[in-house]
Parts: structure tokens; sequence; C-alpha cells
């Protein structure tokens, strides 16, 4: 049973009695703010005085290049920050490009890795690292299975030139640009876009996730795709690609109402 609050000072019959103030109360309510030297006073209901809380926000960018033509440049309600240059040491990386270039070819001729994709439509979006310890990393090899929607991490050790583990995971790592090259041909396949005049070079896109249980696309390889043209901030058009099912699951125009 739901019943309503009872208000302050209400009585178990319903009824309601004026708050009788405790001495403390007449107290406080006897209290006047002492103004500091060269501050004018005011009580603790009003607003403080103008440019008690201001402070100046420096600008430390992005800068946007073209320019976006839709919308005004930010830049300009902020206050110009100073720049002092300093010298930095660029730190080669503990994994050279051809220790990651051999770990993937290592990591594809593995009996274990290949268990893992037999009869799979699969493709490598990335090669990065594990750290053993403080001093060791280990080159980390993420392929995608796009049948069966998983992701395989396979480390490998490049002093012994061998898997040392393979882990099949489920989760969505980034969007690659092979992956977006694929997704943009899907669009242009698809012609709703282009008969429309999009470029679709223009295309952009990132990882989305279909979160319903219930869909058939739950837990697909699904990129959310916008396009320009690159000096708009509002994009023109968007698609949504099912890499897993390759084909285009959307796609429509964005009209200036509805951004």
């Amino acid at each position: 049973m739901i019943v309503p609050a009872k208000s302050p000072g209400q009585g178990r019959g319903g009824g309601s009695s004026p708050r009788v103030p405790t001495e403390m109360n007449r107290r406080n309510s006897q209290i006047e703010r002492t103004a500091m030297p060269g501050e004018e006073q005011y009580s603790r209901e009003s607003l403080p005085p103008p440019g008690l809380f201001s402070a100046e926000v420096p600008n430390f960018g992005p800068v946007v290049d073209p320019p976006f033509v839709d919308v005004p440049e930010f830049s300009r309600y902020l206050h110009p920050a100073d720049r002092t240059p300093v010298e930095f040491e660029t730190l080669e990386p503990r994994i050279p490009d051809e220790s990651r270039h051999r770990a993937a070819d290592l990591a594809l001729a593995s009996e274990r890795v290949a268990a893992k994709l037999r009869d799979k439509r699969y493709e490598i979006l990335d090669i990065g690292t594990r750290a053993k310890d403080r001093e060791t990393d280990h080159p980390l090899v993420i392929i995608y299975d796009y049948t069966d929607d998983a992701v395989v991490e396979v480390e490998v050790d490049p002093v012994r030139r061998a898997v040392q583990d393979v882990r099949v995971e489920r989760y969505q790592p980034p969007v690659t640009d092979s992956e977006l090259s694929d997704a943009l041909d899907l669009v242009r396949e698809h012609g709703v876009l282009s008969e429309a005049g999009i470029d679709i070079a223009t295309g952009v896109g990132l990882i989305v996730e279909d979160v319903n249980a219930q869909s058939p696309r739950h837990g697909h390889r699904l990129v959310d795709v916008r396009f320009g043209p690159a000096d708009r901030y509002v994009p023109t058009a968007f698609a949504i690609v099912d890499l897993s099912a390759r084909e285009v699951v959307k796609a429509g125009l964005i009209t200036e109402s509805a951004s």
C-alpha cells in the first residue's frame, strides 16, 4: 500500500500544527553575515556577487580542418591559453613492427589457432601487446571471427617464436580502416545513398551494438557510418552496416530539421 509521506508537524490524525522553532533556530534566524573588507553584504537567500566564481577557461583545441561551415567557431568563446614549448624524448616501441608482423604469421600458422578458425570467415584486426612484467611485452594478435562473432586473442612469445596462449573472448574491438573500407563498399553496392548524390568516400564510422538480446543482429559486427562533406558538423546521411551478415541494415538522409 502506498500512503502519502507526512509533512513536518503533521499528526497521526492528519491534522497539522505549526512548527515551533527551537532556540537554535531562533538564534540562526538572527545571525547576519558580516561583510569582509571591500565586499558587499548579502543574505543567504541572495545570489553571490558577480564575478565571485568566474574563471577563465583555457582553449586547448581541437583544431578542425577544414573548419565547419554550419556551426560557429567555438574557440572565440574561450580564452586563449599561454603555451610554452617543452622538450620531449620519443620512445621506440618495445616490440618493433617486424616482430608484430612475424607474430601474425606465427599465429595463423599455429594449429591451436587454426582449430578455432577452421571454416570461419575472419580477419586480423590489430596486433597489440600484452605485458608480462615491467620489462617484457608479448605481441597480442587480435583476430575477429565474423562467423561466430567472437574475438580470438593470440599471445606470441617473440623470443621462442611460438604461440603462448589462445583465448576466445566476446567483445567488439574498434573498427579498423579495412573494415570501414569494406562497409563503404557495401553501401555503394546498396545504391540508395549513391543515387541520392552522397559522396560515399566521406564516410566515417564506429562500432555500435544491438542490445536487444532477441534481435537477429545481437552480437553482430555493426558499423554506424556517417557521411560528410568534411566541412559540415552535421552529417548529411547515415548507414548501419552489418559486417557479420555483409549487408546494409538501414540507410538514409539526415535532414537539417532532424539534426
